[in-house]
């Protein structure tokens, strides 16, 4: 995921420490997003397309994560299907 790099406004603690290092949760970003609205500059706002990469980086992230669980989980039947597989053919040629 892109991290979302602060735009020069305090956070605070815990959105600063997310923003700089770690992944953010749907919650979290909502909150950082809120708070760079708030606490922005009104004779230098964010640029709007700033922002909305931002969104759609994030929106793009939260897609992969489902896509990489769906596939976590394919993997998993796969090698349930494959184990399955291999007993029967050890019991066959028993």
């Amino acid at each position: 995921m892109t991290t979302i790099p602060p735009t020069g406004t305090n956070y605070g603690s815990q959105g600063a420490a997310n923003a700089s290092g770690g992944m953010l949760d749907t919650d979290q970003f909502l909150n950082l997003l809120v708070s760079q609205l708030k606490n922005q500059n009104p004779t230098d706002p964010t640029d709007t397309n700033q922002l909305l990469n931002q969104m759609v980086s994030y929106a793009s992230y939260g897609q992969q994560e489902q896509t990489s669980a769906t596939l976590e989980n394919i993997s998993q039947t796969l090698d349930g299907i494959a184990s399955a597989l291999a007993l029967l053919i050890q019991e066959k040629q028993s």
